[in-house]
């Protein structure tokens, strides 16, 4: 896991750093505070999740989400917030990000977040941020949770999807029960109708 933190309060960033070098001795982590020194390491290092400032000065969160993702579509974007406001996950998600943090989060949970995020799974700060219909809808989920719910939709069994896509069956399992919570649904035939209703 190799990790590109840009965030512009350098004491929480030199927290968060040593925390994770700690609990994930394995990872590589490099920080900066500005764009372009960010788009530098982006370019040079092998970075797999980026753990994004949502509140910087003079930087659109939005468009940066946007850019990353043109350029670099396998490349996980956390984004991380003083004060999580459902308007602000709800337009995170929509423009691809693969988590939304608060950075007063416990340093075990930034950790489970960012293993979930290199899986590909979409994690959220509380599931409170659901409780609204524009938020139930397929456009929210992840690139790898579509391609799940579409072969899903196709009938394919977690084995098939399992094999489709080289991923573990308990993989594709995790993958669903992330699916149903963010649709708000229970079972498969539910979400093959969602994802085919709004395809």
């Amino acid at each position: 896991m190799n990790i590109l933190i840009i965030d512009t309060l350098p004491i929480y960033v030199h927290g968060l750093k040593s925390g994770l070098v700690k609990m994930l001795p394995e990872a590589k982590i490099v920080n900066t505070s500005n764009i372009d020194s960010f788009w530098l390491a982006l370019n040079e290092g092998d970075i797999s999740i980026i753990l994004l400032d949502g509140e910087m000065e003079h930087i659109c969160c939005v468009d940066l989400l946007d850019e990353i993702f043109i350029k670099y579509p396998e490349v996980h974007v956390i984004v991380s917030l003083r004060k999580v406001k459902k308007s602000l996950v709800r337009q995170y998600l929509r423009h691809r990000a693969a988590a939304v943090i608060c950075k007063d989060q416990p340093l075990e949970a930034v950790v489970q977040v960012l293993r979930a995020a290199e899986t590909g799974l979409v994690c959220l700060p509380d599931s409170s941020v659901l409780d609204d219909d524009r938020c139930r809808s397929v456009e929210t989920l992840s690139e790898r949770q579509r391609e799940i719910l579409s072969l899903l939709a196709d009938g394919q069994s977690n084995k098939q999807i399992s094999r489709c896509l080289n991923i573990s069956a308990g993989t594709v399992k995790a993958h669903l029960e992330s699916i149903f919570r963010r649709l708000n649904v229970n079972n498969r035939t539910q979400a093959a109708m969602m994802f085919v209703e709004e395809e």
